[in-house]
């Protein structure tokens, strides 16, 4: 099986969030989540990297791996999946129990992932506050 990295695995990662297409695995650097589902994968990654185009001007960073903060990806995972429940479903929540299922809500919403309006989730992600280590 092919393995396919989530597009939202900090979500994942923490607990909070879950998804029905995820699995977790452990690669080199420790646990990691993958999906299951190659459709599924595309859908999402396609739906981060539009988040994404939206979201770093406002955080002043560049798409670049090597100089863009950690804690602006995982801004952008959380605090847009939390924007986009709250687009799609008129309701906010902490966590989002289904990212698949919401993905595809916001699939039929917006007759496609390509409409979403993904500026309208930027103050979403920006004020999304990480939660400290204990």
């Amino acid at each position: 099986m092919d393995e396919y990295k989530c597009a939202f695995s900090n979500t994942l990662i923490t607990g909070q969030f879950g998804c029905e297409k995820a699995e977790q695995v452990t690669r080199r650097g420790g646990p990691d989540i993958a999906c299951k589902s190659d459709a599924a994968h595309q859908r999402c990654e396609k739906l981060f990297q539009q988040m994404k185009a939206a979201a770093l001007p406002a955080f002043g960073a560049e798409d670049d791996l090597l100089s863009m903060p950690h804690s602006v990806l995982v801004k952008i995972q959380h605090g847009g999946l939390l924007g986009l429940q709250r687009l799609v479903d008129g309701a906010g929540a902490a966590d989002v129990k289904n990212i698949h299922a919401l993905v595809d809500r916001a699939n039929g919403k917006y007759r496609d992932l390509d409409t979403v309006p993904c500026p309208e989730l930027v103050p979403d992600m920006t004020s999304y506050k990480l939660r400290r280590r204990g």
